[in-house]
């Protein structure tokens, strides 16, 4: 885990507060520090942040929840030669992604939600091109990653192609199709996080990103893509919705 002063100072750089109340109630109270941590009771964590110190220190414990059960992981990126915007870009997507797997009543599997929004990305070490999916995905091979992460990093390109996007793009025909939750959570945070960080739609946050996710795709050619990008994340939105 990092170093308490790192969440410190991780929550002073994102919102001008340290919350050391927060991160004092995770990390200084040695018997309860494992199930405040524990990824199955996140929901009824997140009440609780919520309720003591707001909504900003929902984002902030999050943050740290990712930050700690992906330290070792986020080094490898490093490692790796991932971009350092690249990896802040994972790390929410990571924090995002966990953040709709706390509300939805489909059982999923956190920890991969988390190791998925680090990893999708992988393959920016070497570009930032459509093929960056397949490069992350021998990369994750060769770092023995699994194949449930592999698959998230094949298949967040456009999330989720057909057999003619993927010959239209230059890339291997396979079956793209999305199959587990935990990849269509990590997808649909991706594209969400791309949202509301990427300063192109005007006066947008992670709220109004979420509620306004078609109206965005519909309106930004960049996130829509084409009609039949656009028809499968409006399907994957309308889906996660129904799961909460």
């Amino acid at each position: 885990m990092p170093p308490y002063h790192k969440h410190l100072e991780t929550s002073t750089k994102r919102t001008g507060k340290d919350y050391q109340a927060m991160h004092d109630w995770l990390d200084n109270h040695p018997q309860m520090k494992a199930e405040r941590h524990n990824l199955d009771k996140l929901p009824e964590n997140i009440g609780f942040v919520r309720s003591s110190w707001g909504d900003e220190a929902v984002v902030e414990y999050l943050q740290h929840i990712v930050e700690d059960a992906a330290m070792s992981d986020i080094e490898t990126l490093k490692k790796a030669g991932v971009p350092d915007e690249a990896i802040s870009h994972s790390i929410e997507v990571a924090r995002k992604a966990l953040e709709i797997s706390s509300r939805i009543r489909t059982a999923v599997n956190r920890k991969l939600v988390i190791l998925g929004g680090i990893y999708h990305d992988l393959g920016k070490a070497k570009t930032y091109g459509m093929q960056h999916g397949e490069i992350g995905a021998q990369m994750a091979k060769e770092l023995n990653l699994g194949d449930e992460i592999i698959q998230i990093i094949l298949k967040h390109i456009r999330g989720g192609l057909t057999e003619a996007e993927a010959a239209e793009l230059g890339l291997p025909i396979r079956d793209y199709t999305l199959k587990r939750p935990e990849e269509k959570i990590v997808i649909y945070a991706d594209r969400m996080v791309d949202i509301y960080t990427d300063g192109i739609v005007p006066d947008i946050d992670e709220k109004g990103a979420e509620e306004r996710f078609v109206e965005i795709l519909q309106q930004y050619e960049k996130y829509g893509k084409n009609p039949v990008t656009l028809e499968r994340y409006i399907r994957m939105h309308r889906e996660i919705g129904e799961w909460m």
